[in-house]
């Protein structure tokens, strides 16, 4: 996939900071799969760019652009977690290291963490000390999800960056871009709206073309016996990557809880419309919302227990029993 560039429009903010001189401390902040990640490479290579443009977009084809698509720069370090793990204090301390060294090509060494979130106390810590004291040639980007997840010290020596907002609409059109038929692109973007890189992941992988006949047993799960969900487990765990089933289960949980909101216009999954409104009526939001919070956490359970199979047996009865337990207790609406 090749990035879309920015237009000088929406990069005018980052040209007016390149203007006045790039910070040595920097926060972006976006979801995952968001445009950010692609705003963040395009900063970078035009810091290290040797013969910028007028836009302040890099050239692309000095010396410095060449290495960094081959992605064998001397003077770029990014440092990043594993889902669902963290990043530990030696990888800071190898970044801290690298900063200190004079540019071998460029004019400033280049530090990216990402997601800022996953530095351990420790690695913060010694993250800390070196934005404290910056070496004259370093620069240093983290980004983040959730940016509150980090130390008030690191937060307050950081410049936020500010990337173009998402336009409405923008999403389907990118993904159109590349090639990506327009009925498609078109659902995917109902559901990615704000993380088209995530949406072109996914339709790469090949999980369009799944979701049909996992959404089906998915929906019909809950009419069976909780042995019909252990075997559906049993099943998926030889063959399913468990991450992309969470995607799928986020967005109908999320279209569950647009309906018990009475809000079917915005719902994702249009043409199963009429079986998740009797399913949305026949729980209680908090029983969704819990759920939801179980999936959400998947990477981070996935980490720490390698038993695939158990652990979708567990997601799977968990999701039968919404519904068995609202029948017990009576509940309707």
């Amino acid at each position: 996939m090749s990035a879309q560039r920015p237009t000088p429009a929406e990069w005018q903010p980052i040209q007016s900071l390149l203007q006045a001189g790039l910070p040595q401390a920097m926060l972006a902040v976006g979801e995952s799969g968001s445009l950010v990640g692609q705003y963040c490479d395009e900063l970078q290579q035009v810091a290290l760019c040797f013969a910028p443009s007028a836009q302040g977009l890099s050239c692309g084809t000095c010396r410095s652009c060449r290495l960094l698509v081959e992605g064998n720069h001397p003077d770029l370090l990014v440092i990043t977690a594993e889902t669902g793990k963290r990043i530990a204090i030696d990888a800071v301390r190898h970044a801290n290291d690298f900063l200190a060294y004079t540019p071998q090509v460029s004019a400033r060494r280049w530090l990216r963490v990402e997601p800022a979130e996953a530095l351990t106390a420790a690695a913060a810590n010694a993250l800390l000390k070196t934005l404290e004291e910056p070496a004259a040639r370093a620069h240093i980007l983290l980004l983040s999800e959730r940016p509150s997840q980090l130390l008030a010290t690191i937060r307050s020596r950081l410049q936020r960056l500010s990337f173009p907002a998402a336009r409405p609409g923008q999403c389907v059109l990118w993904l159109e871009g590349l090639g990506i038929p327009p009925a498609e692109a078109l659902w995917l973007s109902r559901q990615f709206a704000n993380r088209p890189l995530r949406a072109w992941q996914l339709w790469e992988s090949g999980w369009v073309t799944r979701c049909p006949s996992w959404i089906d047993m998915l929906l019909s799960l809950p009419q069976q016996s909780p042995v019909a969900a252990l075997r559906l487990a049993d099943n998926w765990a030889k063959d399913v990557d468990l991450l992309l089933l969470r995607e799928l289960m986020l967005s109908l949980l999320a279209d569950l809880l647009r309906l018990r909101n009475h809000r079917p216009d915005s719902i994702v999954h249009v043409d199963y419309l009429q079986s998740l409104e009797v399913m949305a009526q026949s729980t209680q939001a908090i029983s969704l919302w819990e759920t939801l919070e179980e999936w959400i956490r998947l990477p981070e359970s996935l980490a720490q227990n390698r038993n695939v199979g158990m652990m979708l047996e567990t997601l799977l009865l968990n999701w039968i029993s919404i519904w068995s337990r609202e029948k017990v207790h009576g509940i309707t609406s």
